[in-house]
Order: structure tokens, then C-alpha cells, then sequence
């Protein structure tokens, strides 16, 4: 549902939960939007009570934000085929635990499991049509990553919050 500065609420609810704290750039980064749409969707929540700001320049969800969460990926498990979904989360552990022995030293490795992963998070993607963009934040750290960016500051982020997701998506 298009929610303030045209961003999907759930969207925005979740990556704020995600981040702990999150300002407009960050924001605009992980959902796709400018950063002028991420702003107008941090004052809504603001405006609605369901985020405060956190007092280092970003914003956090208030009790009733995170009541607004659950109320909202309540709604979307229902949407979700358990049993096929099941099948997806089965494909992705064992490529978790793999993501799991990665180091900043594994870049070969790294490229190699992303283009593995690739199948099963277009599955995901099929499943809950919101987690498509971490396909393009995978892609973006992993080319970050090739050019000497940290691991642990990219890529390894966005593939722990996707882990989350994909986990709180199974949760029946």
C-alpha cells in the first residue's frame, strides 16, 4: 500500500525496524526512492506516531509502529503458499550456512554464492513481490565488495537483513 512520498508502508516500516535507526539517505538507498520520498515517508510515520526520532539524526519505530508492523506482516503471511515457501526457505539454508564462512577474503567465494543464491531469491521475490529490491542491493554491495568495499559493511549487511525477512516471511 502506497503510503507518504509514494513508498510502500510495510516496506518502509520493516527496513526502519531492520536498521534500528534509519535517516532519509539510508532510507532512500534500501527502498529504491528519492531521497525527498524517504523524508516525506519518515515525517508520515512521525506524523502518525508510529516512529519518534531517534536522536542521532535518524528515526526509529515507536511501540505503535512496530504494533503496525506485525498487524502488517500478519496480512502478508497470509498471502504466502506455506508449504511452497517452505521449499524456498529449505533451498536457502543451507546457502545461509554456507554465507555463514564467508570472509572478507572470500571475494571469488562471495561472487560464487551470490550467483547461486540468485535462483532462490527470485523465488522469494515471486513469494513476497516486497523483498525484490534486495536482489538490487545484493548486486550493488557485491560490486562494492569486487571493488574493495568491506564485506561486513555491504554485503553481508543486506544479506542479513534479506535472512531476517526471509525468515519473518516463513513464521506461520
Amino acid at each position: 500500500m502506497a503510503f507518504a512520498g509514494n513508498v510502500d508502508e510495510l516496506a518502509l516500516l520493516q527496513s526502519v525496524r531492520l536498521k534500528g535507526s534509519v535517516s532519509a539517505p539510508v532510507l532512500a538507498v534500501q527502498l529504491g526512492v528519492t531521497e525527498s520520498s524517504a523524508q516525506a515517508a519518515l515525517d508520515a510515520l512521525i506524523a502518525a506516531g508510529r516512529a519518534s526520532d531517534s536522536g542521532d539524526a535518524g528515526v526509529s519505530l515507536t511501540d505503535a509502529g512496530v504494533a503496525e508492523l506485525e498487524d502488517q506482516l500478519d496480512a502478508e503471511r497470509v498471502s504466502i503458499d506455506e508449504d511452497l515457501f517452505a521449499e524456498v526457505v529449505e533451498r536457502f539454508e543451507p546457502l545461509d550456512e554456507e554465507f555463514a564462512e564467508l570472509t572478507e577474503d572470500d571475494v571469488d567465494a562471495i561472487v560464487d554464492l551470490d550467483r547461486r543464491a540468485s535462483d532462490v531469491f527470485d523465488d522469494v521475490s515471486a513469494y513476497v513481490p516486497r523483498l525484490a529490491r534486495y536482489q538490487e542491493l545484493l548486486a550493488d554491495s557485491l560490486d562494492r565488495v569486487k571493488s574493495g568495499d568491506s564485506f561486513s559493511d555491504s554485503y553481508a549487511v543486506v544479506w542479513s537483513e534479506l535472512r531476517r525477512e526471509i525468515r519473518s516471511a516463513s513464521e506461520q
